[in-house]
């Protein structure tokens, strides 16, 4: 019962969800990167089945897949992602983590 599917390159940390959403963010177009499967198989326990269908035996619902990785065709053409070293953020958090404190 997952309605919801994403799919990312390699350099995205599924189970980062801040990493997650800003491969979304970024690497995504609404208009063509979402897909929905309609009448996909779901069980009795899908709360989200409404009870007239459940009583019919009618156990599908629908399901969205986002691809969120880098467009495959123009993929070296794509910008590099600006991420700091680990070591530079070690230097930036001693340096002004003082202003991220509550």
């Amino acid at each position: 019962m997952r309605p919801l599917r994403i799919v990312v390159d390699d350099d995205i940390n599924v189970s980062n969800l801040e990493e997650l959403i800003w491969a979304v963010l970024t690497r995504s177009d609404p208009a063509t990167s979402i897909d929905i499967i309609r009448n996909a198989w779901s069980t009795p326990l899908d709360p989200r089945i409404e009870p007239a269908r459940k009583a019919a035996g009618d156990y599908t619902n629908s399901r969205a897949i986002i691809d969120a990785c880098r467009p495959w065709h123009w993929r070296d053409k794509f910008p590099k992602v600006n991420v700091p070293t680990p070591e530079e953020r070690r230097l930036a958090q001693t340096k002004f983590g003082h202003l991220f404190k509550d």
